[in-house]
């Protein structure tokens, strides 16, 4: 029988704790950067300023139009980072076309930059020692805690190899001596997604595709964990077609309400780390 995977008593908890924890600290600050309009990102954003509303955090949103000029942004981050009331930053993906997520990322400086997107942060990721994890991988990598499954040995396929998740995602679990397999456009433009999916033990989709990987493709027992979010017929729903995958999977995460309800939360627990760190800058 499939458990669906609820994130609701960490939520709690973990909520209740960083609370606790916010209130005895100076006030905190969160810039928020965003290019353009995108539905994820909309939805993201909300749910930081309701978060930041709750713990007391000061929230600052930054809202850049989609034809801002790559000089413009960079030059608005620089504020930023010479803003000693600002505590963290987080630059919010996707980006409009043409805007150089590198030099975006770059630009932040390494002590603000909450996602652990620097290039200086991730070099730490690589070599073991993060100053920061993206909150959005620390959220899938807790479901998979929440499954108590030893990962020693499992073989594992990620769907998307982006800065943000994908890459990260597959460090990390390396480091567990799971066995990474990582998917994206051309493995499924080849018709070979179903097959990498097919023969995975845990399947973590960070695609961004509503309904992309289908139920037939998942063997019985599969642990399916969720990143991505989309609209499909006026309905939130995410990578995995949930329905179809619900009755082969043995641990299933939901959208709404799976992985992203959790990503908010590690980005103040980044936030408050931040300040622990580097409270004089």
């Amino acid at each position: 029988m499939t458990k669906i995977l609820n994130a609701q008593k960490f939520y709690d908890g973990f909520k209740n704790k960083l609370k606790s924890e916010i209130h005895s600290l100076p006030i905190l600050a969160l810039a928020s950067l965003s290019i353009g309009k995108n539905y994820s990102c909309q939805v993201y954003r909300a749910s930081q300023q309701k978060l930041a509303d709750e713990f007391g955090v000061k929230y600052l949103s930054v809202e850049l139009s989609e034809t801002a000029p790559l000089k413009e942004v960079i030059a608005k981050i620089k504020e930023l980072n010479k803003d000693k009331k600002i505590t963290g930053i987080v630059a919010n993906k996707p980006f409009p076309q043409g805007i150089s997520e590198e030099e975006i990322f770059s630009a932040i400086d390494y002590r603000k930059d909450i996602e652990g997107m620097n290039p200086y942060n991730l070099g730490l990721l690589f070599i073991g020692e993060p100053l920061f994890i993206s909150p959005t991988v620390l959220s899938a990598l807790e479901f998979i805690k929440m499954t108590g499954i030893e990962l020693y040995g499992k073989e594992i396929t990620i769907v998307g190899f982006s800065t943000l998740i994908g890459k990260p995602l597959a460090l990390i679990l390396g480091r567990k001596f799971a066995t990474v397999n990582i998917t994206h456009i051309a493995t499924f433009e080849s018709k070979r997604l179903p097959f990498y999916v097919k023969n995975a033990d845990i399947v973590i989709s960070a695609a961004g595709r509503p309904n992309l990987i289908k139920g037939a493709w998942l063997k019985k027992g599969v642990v399916a964990i969720d990143v991505g979010i989309g609209r499909k017929d006026s309905k939130i729903v995410g990578d995995i077609e949930f329905e179809s995958a619900n009755k082969k999977a043995a641990f299933i995460t939901p959208v709404p309400g799976g992985v992203g309800k959790l990503t908010s939360l590690f980005l103040f627990k980044n936030l408050v780390d931040a300040y622990r760190k580097y409270e004089n800058v």
